[in-house]
């Protein structure tokens, strides 16, 4: 699941910063918040690139994981109770599918908002 704001989100507010939108508010370090800019833009446009594989990936890796059905919301919600609850602890059915599914979706979310740090692990 993408993280919040995602990519059309950022471009929204991106435009009403550039129009002066005065319920904006924004850090008084001109460079700072031409570099975070910047950075919202790089995302977007990566998240546009990229299109919906990821998350569609994850939808069908915790479909799979949980034997369950619904929204990518609710079995995230669902993920994060069962492993509250123990389902998932080592030694449990399902705790590798359970690991492999948690590090493939930060790996996801690392190739979206910042792909450099990837490369330096690599």
């Amino acid at each position: 699941m993408r993280d919040r704001p995602d990519g059309a989100e950022l471009l929204a507010l991106i435009q009403r910063i550039e129009d002066a939108d005065p319920l904006v508010s924004l850090p008084a370090d001109e460079g700072y918040t031409q570099r975070m800019l910047a950075h919202a833009k790089a995302i977007a446009e990566r998240q546009q690139a990229l299109g919906r594989a990821s998350e569609e990936q994850e939808l069908q890796d915790l479909r799979s994981l949980l034997g369950g059905d619904g929204g990518l919301a609710d079995l995230n919600r669902d993920l994060a109770l069962a492993i509250r609850g123990g389902e998932f602890d080592p030694g449990a059915p399902g705790a590798d599918a359970a690991r492999r599914h948690l590090w493939q979706t930060a790996l996801e979310r690392v190739r979206e908002s910042n792909p450099k740090a990837m490369k330096e692990q690599g």
